[in-house]
């Protein structure tokens, strides 16, 4: 069976996005679910900056916040319903235990 590609989005790819990535890893080999990720920023300084080619591969897209749906959307012509708004502020380093919850929680719902 074909794995489902799930990519994770925030402003920089340093934290949040990254976070997300590695624990929806560990979750889908706990659960032995054929998932993978990748993540990636939006703004133009990104460790990683999204790709169109990079959107286009993901089955499901996780963003951080709203307007980055929006950026998506618009300038990397992505369905909307595609992509699902975590909700989540950039105010945590990436190893910060209160994301991790907020992040297990939200992923657990997709794994």
């Amino acid at each position: 069976m074909e794995a489902v590609k799930y990519l994770f989005i925030c402003a920089a790819n340093r934290n949040r996005s990254k976070a997300a990535e590695q624990i929806c890893k560990g979750i889908a080999q706990a659960k032995g679910k054929n998932i993978e990720c990748q993540s990636a920023g939006v703004h133009e300084l990104a460790e990683r900056r999204v790709t169109k080619y990079l959107a286009d591969w993901a089955d499901r897209i996780f963003v951080m916040e709203e307007y980055m749906k929006d950026i998506l959307v618009i300038d990397y012509d992505q369905k909307p319903e595609k992509i699902i708004v975590f909700d989540i502020p950039d105010i945590y380093p990436i190893y910060d235990p209160v994301l991790e919850q907020i992040l297990i929680k939200k992923i657990e719902t997709y794994v």
